[in-house]
């Protein structure tokens, strides 16, 4: 078999496997939350959802930017890898004790001094975390994509079922820090046992020098994403209430599933293969268009649906109780179609090794964000979700304009490429909102409708592309037949 063929196999599979993973998990958070949302509060998940900012950001600062730098490194040495490895579990033992220090400052900052027993316990994820780091890095490098969705899907399994039973049980806010840290401790204890891996004794400044010289962009980068993405909970939970902070964060959470979950399944194969190609600018170009039109086909209509068929959605999945998140899943789902963009324009900018250039503008769309919430929440909450989306799409627009910089993909070429899907979207859209709200047709033969129409209209009004999706999928159908047989 010729080595762009079997390359070609192994990038199929690997993002076949990287989308059961992301999708299992999906599919399960939402079977999870459908119960959890039952047996919980808003409060609790307002509670969590206050804190984990630090926890996220901690674990970013535990990688060092050095997964990134092992990825994007042509040939890393076993010295580089160990390194790595040593490097992340002391720095997660040390943020584990700064945070453990400093939980009741925090606590009293936000406002609930139950915080702060709470934060202490779940930063141990911190640590766990910090030692699966690099085995999953070697396991990614090698696209075995297989061994890290199976690990995550046991592990999200059994750390669902304790979070049950001890909701069940009456404990409360308990059970999704429990879950927290089972889930990190099976899904790490899986990675490491997949990887076959030893670390050699061996411990280099000069690794990490190097790899530090290239992550240290991406870290802050990543910093800033964490920061932005998590802090808009613990905003709206100190300025608002735990109760608001919960039902935004189920609306986010429904948002994400929506927007980023197949984005983010194809970022995590792409990202090596944009590096592979990172010489190849022609290569790269025609990579990051028909990624960014194949994204758009998918999530524009599932956005502008979910739009229209929020209420009776949320309430069957979660019930009454959590009514006030409609309308912030239905304005987060409009900045979704933008979110689910910015991705594709990010990843490849990395894979070419402009980190500072991320990190620049990463500074300028987290000040952009901090800043619009800091002043709207002094509004309404309507006003921070407002400030949301706006933020999305500065951030789509940016990463637009460095990768017509940097790759070539004019803007304008960006827009056009997407356009399209965006109008059949919409108009399909308007006649599926006059259908439900107007003809009362049941939610249900609503979306039925909704979708066999636009895949129509898409395939009449630009056949060439939906010719190719069609056989993108197919070989992709093709290949996991072979890849079972075997």
């Amino acid at each position: 078999m010729a080595p762009t063929q079997t390359l070609n196999n192994k990038l199929t599979t690997s993002t076949i496997w990287s989308a059961i993973d992301k999708f299992g998990i999906v599919i399960m958070q939402f079977i999870i939350n459908m119960v959890l949302a039952r047996l919980l509060t808003p409060d609790d998940f307002g509670i969590v959802g206050m804190i984990i900012i630090i926890v996220a950001v901690s674990n970013i600062l535990s990688d060092g930017g050095f997964g990134a730098a092992l990825i994007q490194r042509d040939n890393p040495s076993e010295i580089d890898f160990s390194t790595s490895l040593y490097a992340n579990i002391a720095t997660s033992i040390i943020l584990y004790i700064t945070i453990y220090l400093s939980a009741n400052f925090i606590a009293s900052y936000l406002g609930i001094q139950e915080l702060g027993i709470i934060l202490r316990i779940i930063s141990v994820v911190i640590v766990i975390n910090s030692i699966g780091l690099v085995p999953k890095v070697k396991l990614r490098r090698t696209l075995a994509f297989k061994q890290i969705a199976i690990a995550n899907i046991i592990a999200y399994i059994i750390a669902a079922v304790s979070a049950i039973i001890l909701a069940h049980k009456g404990f409360g806010v308990w059970s999704l820090v429990v879950m927290h840290i089972t889930n990190a401790l099976f899904a790490n204890l899986f990675i490491c046992i997949a990887a076959r891996w030893i670390p050699s004794l061996t411990f280099s400044t000069k690794s990490i020098k190097e790899l530090f010289a290239y992550g240290e962009y991406m870290l802050v980068t990543d910093i800033i994403s964490n920061i932005c993405f998590h802090i808009q909970s613990t905003l709206i939970g100190k300025y608002f209430t735990p109760y608001v902070a919960g039902q935004y964060a189920q609306a986010k959470k429904m948002e994400e599933v929506a927007a980023i979950t197949l984005p983010s399944a194809m970022n995590q194969v792409l990202f090596p293969i944009y590096s592979r190609n990172q010489n190849n600018k022609d290569e790269l170009l025609r990579l990051l268009r028909f990624n960014t039109k194949m994204i758009a086909f998918f999530i524009f209509p599932i956005m502008i649906i979910l739009i229209i068929v929020a209420k009776p959605l949320i309430l069957i999945l979660f019930g009454y109780k959590w009514i006030d998140s409609v309308l912030y899943f239905q304005v987060l789902c409009i900045g979704g179609i933008w979110g689910s963009l910015q991705y594709f324009n990010y990843y490849a900018i990395a894979a070419i090794g402009k980190s500072k250039t991320l990190f620049n503008i990463g500074l300028f769309k987290g000040a952009f964000l901090i800043a619009s919430i800091l002043i709207c929440v002094h509004i309404n909450m309507y006003a921070v979700l407002f400030a949301i989306v706006l933020s999305n799409i500065v951030n789509y627009l940016t990463n637009a304009i460095i990768a017509q910089r940097h790759i070539g993909y004019r803007v304008i070429r960006q827009i056009a490429d997407v356009l399209p899907m965006l109008i059949y979207s919409l108009l399909i859209g308007c006649v599926a909102y006059i259908a439900l709200h107007i003809a009362d047709i049941h939610w249900v033969a609503v979306v039925f409708l909704y979708i066999i129409t636009y895949l129509l209209v898409c395939y009449i009004g630009n056949k060439q592309f939906a010719i190719a999706t069609k056989n993108y999928i197919e070989r992709f159908l093709a290949n996991t037949h072979i890849t079972t047989k075997r």
